[in-house]
């Protein structure tokens, strides 16, 4: 029986752990995501938004589900200190990508552990991203391309697919930009003999 229980529905940090035979099971964490971010924007710091998230899905997941080691992860994307939410529309997209034109951000991503209610380890990553110079033609013509679902799940860009073009520079792990600070867990996980 798997001992890990990852609280994302997200397709690339399942793919992810999949890819390197971790065994898991995977479930919507026991949060209201959208929720819970409004209420966490009086902190200010969009780090602090970030981890708090990740700790709710793990903490209230894992009572749920006390048997189990429940990975809860978040990553937000912070421009000027400031935490932008993912877009809903291509048109909310557009507006984001000629926000950052040419410019720097962070993707800062958050992950606990807890079992049976008690969070048992944790860590906190972040990248730097600066997106090129681009024309408006190329932000209509990325924007095209983008399906709406990929852009609500996965954020403005995906690195792994298209995404990667955006950019002219990106310092940091490129897991930690995927959504999941990956060698810091295999190391945990490894410790605990939760590997395979």
């Amino acid at each position: 029986m798997t001992k890990l229980l990852l609280a994302s529905t997200s397709p690339t940090r399942k793919k992810i752990l999949k890819n390197i035979g971790i065994r898991f099971i995977s479930i919507k964490p026991l949060i209201d995501e959208e929720k819970e971010k409004k209420k966490l924007f009086k902190l200010k710091k969009p780090e602090k938004i970030c981890q708090n998230l990740a700790k709710q899905k793990s903490i209230k997941t894992s009572v749920k589900h006390p048997t189990k080691y429940v990975i809860g992860v978040d990553t937000c994307l912070i421009y000027r200190q400031n935490f932008l939410s993912k877009p809903k529309s291509k048109k909310e997209a557009e507006k984001l990508l000629k926000k950052l034109n040419g410019k720097k951000h962070r993707i800062y991503s958050s992950i606990f552990i807890s079992k049976n209610g008690k969070i048992i380890w944790n860590f906190n990553d972040e990248a730097e991203l600066k997106v090129r110079n681009l024309s408006s033609l190329e932000i209509l013509k990325y924007i095209k391309k983008q399906k709406i679902r990929n852009l609500k799940q996965s954020g403005l860009y995906q690195i792994e697919n298209t995404g990667i073009t955006l950019f002219e520079k990106i310092n940091g792990s490129y897991f930690t930009i995927l959504g999941i600070p990956l060698m810091p867990l295999l190391n945990f996980l490894q410790k605990r003999r939760l590997l395979f």
